[in-house]
């Protein structure tokens, strides 16, 4: 097959097989926390607990990218606790490590470092003997095409995959977005995928992506993004951020615009995004005399939404809106996410964030983004969905005025959509977990 003939340029093939199925597992650690990978020295000491090796990790200065990790460790705490996690950490594995950590004291963590051609870490080795599933968390990073047709952006991913089958570990792909499959990719994945115990999609038009390519394996199904699992709170810094910027809970709007949207254009018919954001403040506030915090999701962005967007407002709508001059981490978002009345975001992870803390969540967005706001759809709340480039910023601020008139009703389509968000957790997991414990029990 295609697949293992591009395993076999990768290093770590010739391992004996028996050695792996030996491998003894880490003890049971009190409680749901999730448990810390010990010294293979240590480790035939300890009781044998099921293994999932997740990667996951892709960016420290994007609280999505920051939130998908922590989302995951607590749906398996939530559905699979007796499971010990390794997070594969892809990018800034010191300052991401230390963050989980902080909630996650006794998880293991292990450098990435999957290249074609090169040999393994012994810790990555380490960690697939003793694996009982291999998953890829939520993210976009198989959309082959969307970053263009380099396969280094892409094969490592694929070929953990593979190792995986090799080894006989099942493998699996949690909430992915699949935004682009280009038609010379689309037979490796076809191989690669159709060998998976599980592939979800955290929005329906990926799935249809992948099953117009030809990709089938026995589970294929859609799975909310990771992050709909984030709960962690800091209620002690919301406080103060809310104390500082002189809001009151529950009677403002938090607002995250997307500035460099042309960095995505190809069609020459780029809008004045700014502008278009703050139209949409400025409507929402002379309606309803409501304070608009504008918050980042990313940091990049926060001299330009300064710039290009507070600054410029008009004196009488300026003097309600706030302005967050700077970064903030996912506890801190999701915890004045959730004493705000909505959350109005061009970014879909702050999007994700209000809707699991129990607040309307709109989403203006932009198709070059991708297909990940089709979640919204999926989740039975698409009348908070805008595409900018079809409607004008009065239909977002129409909507948003309809909230503030009724936040009751507005509350109520937020937690049924979670409703239905936490089953499908509750449906996909089950499945997670059982391709981990039927290698467990095979050993």
């Amino acid at each position: 097959m295609l697949g293992s003939a591009i395993l076999s340029l990768s290093a770590p093939t010739t391992m004996n097989r028996r050695r792996f199925l030996n491998t003894s597992l880490p003890a049971t650690m009190a409680g749901a926390a999730l448990a810390v990978d010990s010294a293979p020295a240590a480790a035939s000491q300890q009781s044998r607990r099921p293994s999932v090796l997740l990667i996951s990790g892709w960016n420290l200065h994007n609280i999505g990218d920051v939130a998908i990790t922590p989302g995951f460790l607590r749906l398996a705490q939530q559905h699979f606790p007796e499971a010990r996690v390794t997070v594969l950490l892809a990018s800034y594995f010191e300052e991401v490590g230390a963050y989980l950590k902080q909630r996650f004291p006794d998880i293991h963590l292990v450098k990435w470092n999957f290249t074609a051609g090169e040999a393994l870490s012994p810790e990555m080795e380490e960690a697939f003997r003793g694996a009982d599933l291999l998953v890829l968390n939520s993210g976009m990073t198989l959309s082959y095409g969307y970053y263009g047709l380099e396969w280094e952006r892409y094969l490592p991913r694929l070929l953990a995959f593979l190792k995986a089958h090799q080894m006989g570990i099942p493998f699996g792909v949690y909430a992915h977005s699949f935004d682009k499959l280009e038609p010379h990719g689309e037979y490796l994945y076809r191989d690669v995928l159709g060998k998976a115990a599980f592939v979800y999609t955290r929005d329906g038009e990926s799935l249809k992506l992948l099953k117009s390519k030809g990709v089938a394996c026995p589970e294929m199904a859609y799975a909310p993004d990771a992050t709909f699992g984030f709960d962690l709170r800091d209620q002690a810094k919301a406080a103060e951020i809310l104390r500082a910027h002189s809001l009151e809970p529950g009677r403002f709007v938090s607002l995250i615009p997307r500035l460099d949207v042309d960095r995505f254009r190809q069609d020459g018919k780029e809008k004045d995004h700014a502008e278009q954001t703050r139209d949409v403040i400025v409507r929402y506030v002379r309606a309803t005399k409501e304070p608009v915090f504008i918050v980042p999701e990313v940091s990049r962005l926060l001299a330009l939404h300064r710039e290009a967007v507070y600054d410029p407002l008009p004196d009488d709508v300026k003097s309600l809106v706030r302005y967050k001059a700077d970064f903030w981490m996912p506890d801190e978002a999701q915890t004045v996410y959730a004493q705000s009345r909505m959350v109005v975001s061009w970014e879909m992870h702050s999007v994700i964030l209000g809707l699991a803390a129990g607040t309307p969540s709109l989403h203006p967005f932009f198709r070059q983004a991708g297909l990940k706001q089709w979640m919204m759809r999926d989740l039975g709340v698409e009348q908070w969905l805008f595409d900018i480039d079809e409607k004008p910023p009065a239909a977002v601020a129409e909507a948003m005025i309809g909230v503030h008139r009724d936040t009751p009703a507005a509350k109520a389509s937020a937690a049924n959509a979670m409703a239905f968000a936490r089953q499908r957790q509750r449906e996909t997991m089950s499945v997670v977990k059982r391709a981990a414990m039927e290698h467990f029990n095979r050993r």
